[in-house]
């Protein structure tokens, strides 16, 4: 109730299932009394040496958990506690969580900074849908749904209050499996742990009325699956996987729509987050407005300018690097 801004992706019910048993990971927090500050999970590095937020394939975000009234207050004690900067990975760029980490301290460096697609929820989705899809592209989608129709049984399950979400959960984790993710070894399934916490996250985010999930079936077996998480007037897309089998369809699309369709009918909502990639090849095409993301370092004002200015530095030559060996390989395979 007192947090500076809805905890999406990072809430408890999905970030303490995915901590549990992880050593290389500390929940750092700040409290005062029997009130809680601060909560951020991060991991260490050796090189250049920095305390980053930890991010996950569910959590692509790290943005902490602050106090909606003494936020500056308790990310300037976290920085005099960890002694090293501190690496914000894939926080708003945006806001009271940025206008809060400059108020914390002087020594701020924004590293990198994107957009990523976003739906907000004015007027219908009919109208939304005559705005954002040109005639011919929703022509397209339309001769699609009725060629998978053919196929068929073609329907929308969601779920709802009640409902057991482990079918759904279960569903997205072999879909995921089934297609690239599963062979490049990144799906939820193939890394150790995570598919239970997954599970375990559903159960206490449905329990909790935070959960949406939608599935495209075809004579009763998901064949796309997609997740959110809504809290307040925001919500946020989590995982999307389909059967590549029927990929000539855009199963994912086809579920897309629908999703944005029921978001449009959710009750106050106003700004959904699609957590996606930057230029990502479905979503950005679909959802048009944008939501400024960046990495953000930060260190304690008692840190010499001349320092954190090296640390930082260091950091972009190891991005950089990063990247041309990324582009390297990709060229040479």
């Amino acid at each position: 109730a007192r947090s500076l801004t809805p905890a999406g992706l990072m809430r408890p019910d999905l970030l303490l299932p995915l901590l549990a048993g992880r050593s290389d990971v500390s929940l750092q927090t700040v409290t005062a009394g029997e009130d809680l500050l601060l909560a951020l999970p991060v991991q260490r590095r050796r090189w250049p040496a920095i305390v980053q937020s930890w991010i996950s394939p569910l959590t692509p975000g790290g943005a902490p958990h602050l106090d909606s009234e003494q936020a500056p207050q308790a990310l300037s004690a976290l920085l005099g506690r960890l002694g090293q900067p501190l690496l914000l990975r894939g926080i708003p760029a945006n806001g009271p969580v940025m206008a809060s980490l400059r108020s914390a301290t002087p020594r701020l460096a924004i590293l990198d900074s994107w957009e990523r697609a976003a739906l907000r929820i004015e007027d219908s989705f009919a109208g939304w849908v005559e705005n954002a899809i040109d005639r011919k592209q929703r022509k397209e989608y339309r001769r699609l749904k009725t060629r998978l129709s053919e196929r068929g049984q073609l329907n929308i399950d969601c779920l709802a209050a009640g409902d057991d979400v482990q079918p759904y959960a279960e569903a997205l984790v072999e879909l995921e499996a089934s297609g690239w993710k599963g062979r490049a070894g990144t799906a939820i399934k193939m890394q150790a742990g995570l598919a239970p916490a997954f599970g375990k996250a559903c159960a206490s985010l449905h329990a909790a009325g935070a959960l949406r999930f939608w599935q495209l079936t075809l004579d009763g077996r998901a064949i796309a699956s997609l997740y959110a998480i809504v809290e307040g007037d925001c919500a946020w897309l989590g995982k999307i996987a389909y059967d590549e089998a029927f990929a000539k369809y855009s199963p994912g699309v086809l579920l897309i729509l629908a999703a944005t369709e029921r978001l449009f009918a959710e009750p106050g909502l106003k700004l959904v987050d699609s957590c996606a990639i930057p230029d990502h090849p479905m979503i950005d095409h679909l959802w048009r407005d944008r939501i400024a993301i960046a990495d953000v370092m930060l260190a304690d004002e008692a840190m010499s300018i001349g320092r954190f200015a090296a640390i930082a530095a260091g950091e972009k030559l190891r991005r950089a690097l990063r990247g041309l060996a990324r582009a390297t390989y990709y060229k040479l395979t």
